[in-house]
């Protein structure tokens, strides 16, 4: 039997697991709407603004939903951050490639009008092997943002997340004051002409995808650089 909880579903269009997402909540509850972001600072429609229900789940959204928005959810209005506490905003997993780190993760956190800011409901910690590069361990961290993702659905459906229970959720976790703009990320892609060899490496690995490349600028044009060996 399905729930009769009201969920609005936030996810990102041509995503392999938004839809995995939606199809799941659609197999769990009576009442679900969908809405796909496809690019960012891309304005809430009608819709979406004037939902109310009982839940809202944002899964890699670039949507920035309003304080009222938010509210219309009665129980919580959860986002699943692509990334730990400490690396808030755009282009997380390329400074955490680049810094090194071999354990990253995955949020869930009450949201807020500020980027990655409400309380943290929990984080997944997982490693990243040395001989991954970017797309592998993109393709990892999507795969256990799904899964916090499906564990929440569960406890919704299990009567664990809700308003007034929201508040005996641990608080151990912080969110970094640093937070990373759209611009940051476009500027960390350049490669700077003075670069170290060993600094190189380290942005190629934490810049270079199939989509996306890093580049550099002699005399004032561009050139992507296109060979990751």
């Amino acid at each position: 039997m399905k729930a009769s909880n009201r969920v609005l579903f936030i996810g990102r269009k041509n995503d392999f697991w938004s839809k995995k997402i939606f199809y799941y909540l659609k197999k769990k509850f009576k009442n679900v709407e969908v809405f796909y972001s496809s690019k960012y600072f891309e304005k809430a429609p009608k819709k979406i603004k004037n939902w109310k229900g009982d839940y809202i789940l944002s899964f890699r959204s670039y949507l920035i939903l309003s304080k009222k928005t938010i509210n219309n959810a009665k129980e919580a209005a959860i986002n699943f951050h692509p990334g730990p506490p400490e690396y808030r905003g755009i282009g997380c997993l390329n400074y955490a490639m680049y810094n090194g780190e071999n354990k990253y993760g995955v949020t869930a956190h009450l949201m807020s009008q500020k980027i990655d800011n409400g309380k943290i409901l929990k984080v997944q910690r997982f490693r990243i092997k040395k001989e991954m590069n970017l797309d592998a361990a993109l393709k990892l961290t999507h795969k256990k943002l799904y899964e916090i993702t499906i564990n929440f659905i569960d406890k919704i459906l299990s009567g664990k997340v809700r308003k007034k229970l929201i508040s005996n959720y641990s608080m151990k976790y912080e969110w970094s004051k640093s937070i990373k703009s759209l611009k940051d990320l476009n500027d960390f892609y350049e490669i700077k002409k003075n670069i170290s060899a060993i600094d190189l490496f380290k942005k190629i690995r934490a810049t270079y995808t199939k989509k996306f490349k890093p580049y550099v600028i002699i005399h004032n044009k561009k050139f992507i650089f296109d060979d990751e060996k």
